[in-house]
């Protein structure tokens, strides 16, 4: 008998065409539970290592601003902080990227305050980082002292530069 005379019942399966190639709905879910324990194995470690990039970061930029305050304190003729404002300072290191007001405007952001120390009647710069991890990096330094740097969580949106003085004064000697 023929294939024709049996309505059906023994037809013959044809090859799969190559529009039916492709994954099973299972080999796509095994595949997205592979990646997906991947991503959970990888995520921590990548998180880590960005807060610490940018806590050395913030810690750099301080350092590198504080710098350029003690290069403009050198250059002025009566060597004091009186006279080093934000735009002295954006002119002294134009690399880093400084607020124009004593609070930071995000992470990466220096802000500076300069002011005189009630106690001793010196002039003194603070300066704020902000690490963008919720950590603010802090360093004050007044005129003919040795510098101050510090860190404390950010409490706010911002780190305040004036918070610098504030640190330094409660710091234990």
């Amino acid at each position: 008998m023929s294939d024709r005379h049996l309505g059906g019942a023994t037809r013959r399966r044809r090859p799969p065409s190559r529009l039916e190639d492709g994954f099973t709905i299972l080999e796509l879910i095994v595949v997205m539970t592979i990646i997906g324990v991947l991503i959970a194995i990888a995520l921590p470690g990548f998180t880590a290592a960005r807060a610490s990039a940018q806590e050395h970061a913030a810690q750099a930029n301080i350092r590198t601003a504080l710098v350029a305050a003690n290069t403009a304190f050198i250059s002025t003729p009566d060597q004091s902080f009186d006279t080093i404002t934000g735009a002295v300072l954006m002119a002294a290191e134009p690399s880093l990227r400084w607020s124009t007001t004593e609070l930071t405007t995000g992470p990466g952001t220096i802000a500076v305050i300069n002011g005189q120390v009630v106690e001793t009647g010196n002039w003194a710069i603070g300066i704020a980082a902000d690490a963008g991890d919720g950590t603010c990096w802090y360093a004050f330094q007044s005129d003919n002292d040795a510098p101050w740097y510090g860190a404390a969580p950010k409490t706010g949106a911002n780190c305040n530069a004036t918070d610098a003085g504030s640190f330094a004064s409660a710091r234990e000697l």
